[in-house]
C-alpha cells in the first residue's frame, strides 16, 4: 500500500486558484454557509481546485496510492466526512485515515500515524521500515528522516503536474 499524506491549503488550493481574492472569496463563502444561504459542502467545494483534485486522482490511480489527511481540515471531522467533502469536490481517491493532532510539527504527527497504523501483519514490515509514502505539503515542518518522502508545494501554485510526475517516479523508484 502506498500512502500520500495530504495537506489541503496550499496543495489543493492556492493563490492561482483564488486569483488574489483569497480572503474575500473565503470570507464570503464562510459567511454564506453560516447564514445557511449555502450548504457547508458548497463552502468546502469553493475552497478546492478541481484541476488539482483531478491531478491527485490520476496520481492515486496510477500509483495505487491511498490518502491520509494531515491538513488542519481534519480537525473536528471524521474520515468519512473528509471523504464526503473531497468527494463532493470531485475526489475519487480513497481516504484511509487522518493524522492525530498533537500540537507538534506535522512531521511528528505523520510519524505517529505510521507508528500506530503500519505493522508486519498488514504491511509486511515494521513502521520504521515502511518507505512507500509521500508527504505533500506547503509547510516544511517535517522530520529529517522524512526528507526524501517530502514533496513541497508552494501556496502560489499548489499541486502541479510536475510535482505529481516526481511523486510517481518516487513511488516507482525511477531516478533517471
Amino acid at each position: 500500500m502506498r500512502i500520500i499524506f495530504l495537506d489541503i491549503d496550499g496543495v489543493l488550493n492556492c493563490e492561482l486558484f483564488y486569483k488574489g481574492n483569497y480572503r474575500d472569496v473565503k470570507k464570503k463563502l464562510k459567511k454564506s454557509a453560516k447564514a445557511k444561504e449555502i450548504e457547508w459542502e458548497e463552502y468546502y467545494k469553493g475552497q478546492l481546485c478541481s484541476d488539482r483534485i483531478t491531478w491527485l486522482n490520476q496520481l492515486c490511480r496510477e500509483t495505487n496510492a491511498v490518502v491520509v489527511i494531515s491538513s488542519t481540515w481534519r480537525m473536528g471531522k471524521t474520515v468519512e466526512e473528509l471523504q464526503q467533502i473531497l468527494g463532493n469536490s470531485g475526489a475519487t481517491f480513497l481516504i484511509v485515515g487522518k493524522t492525530p493532532y498533537t500540537g507538534y510539527e506535522r512531521g511528528t504527527e505523520i510519524a505517529l500515524w505510521l507508528r500506530e497504523n503500519i505493522n508486519p501483519e498488514t504491511h509486511g514490515c515494521n513502521y520504521y521500515d515502511f518507505y512507500d509514502y509521500v508527504i505533500i505539503d506547503d509547510d516544511s515542518d517535517m522530520l529529517l528522516n522524512q526528507q526524501e518522502h517530502f514533496f513541497k508545494t508552494d501556496n502560489y501554485s499548489g499541486l502541479t503536474p510536475n510535482t505529481c510526475y516526481k511523486i510517481k517516479r518516487f513511488f516507482t523508484r525511477k531516478n533517471d
